[in-house]
This record gives structure tokens, C-alpha cells and sequence, in this order.
């Protein structure tokens, strides 16, 4: 029984599980879609913080809007070539396109906000 019961705890919470990008489906994935790609580090307290916003931000956040993760350490050319400097980065993108780099922690309500202004 516990066995079943793990199984599908772990099988209900990658349900929510933000996709990671990486070299190879990063520019694919942003194509005409409203995306928001968090640059993260796994040793970066206040990314472990932001995920979890964004674990929330994905359960309230609008259709039109996707949520990416790219770690920094494995992937640090995406990082370099989209100009993220400091940690945690929220980099949106329109249609593949950089709009706006936002450095720091926020809040669901600012992530909703900045979607609304970035992707309205």
C-alpha cells in the first residue's frame, strides 16, 4: 500500500513540474508563445524560494502563458546569450523574442501583473 501511495504522489507532483529547457528545444519551445523562462542555480537559495512562486504562479497563471526552467550551470551559454547576470533571472519572451529580464524574488501577484503587461 505504501508503495501505491508514493507512486502516485511522486506521479501527482511531476504533474505540476515546470519543464526544464535546454540547448537543443530552447528556441522550439518559445515559438509564438508568451513564456516565462526562470534562470535558476541549484545552490541559489532565493531560486529555491522562486520556484516555489512559480509552482503557485502555474496553478493561477493565464492560458496564453508558459513557465520554463533553464539551470544555469548546465545550460550557462543560454544563460550568457540571453543575458542573465544575476540570480534568480525571469527572462519573458514573446514569439522567441527577449522583452524584459526581471532579477529578484517576486511575489504570484507580481508575476501575474508582469504577464499582463508584458503579454497583453
Amino acid at each position: 500500500m505504501k508503495k501505491i501511495l508514493l507512486v502516485l504522489l511522486f506521479g501527482f507532483t511531476s504533474v505540476f513540474a515546470i519543464e526544464h529547457l535546454n540547448d537543443s528545444n530552447f528556441e522550439e519551445k518559445l515559438k509564438g508563445k508568451n513564456v516565462i523562462v526562470d534562470f535558476y542555480a541549484t545552490w541559489c537559495p532565493p531560486c529555491k524560494i522562486m520556484t516555489e512562486v512559480l509552482n503557485e504562479f502555474e496553478k493561477e497563471k493565464a492560458e496564453n502563458v508558459e513557465v520554463y526552467k533553464v539551470d544555469i550551470d548546465q545550460y550557462r551559454e543560454l544563460a550568457v546569450k540571453n543575458g542573465v547576470k544575476a540570480l534568480p533571472t525571469l527572462a519573458y519572451f514573446q514569439d522567441g523574442k527577449l522583452i524584459t529580464l526581471e532579477v529578484g524574488i517576486k511575489s504570484v501577484e507580481d508575476l501575474k501583473l508582469s504577464s499582463y503587461n508584458y503579454f497583453r
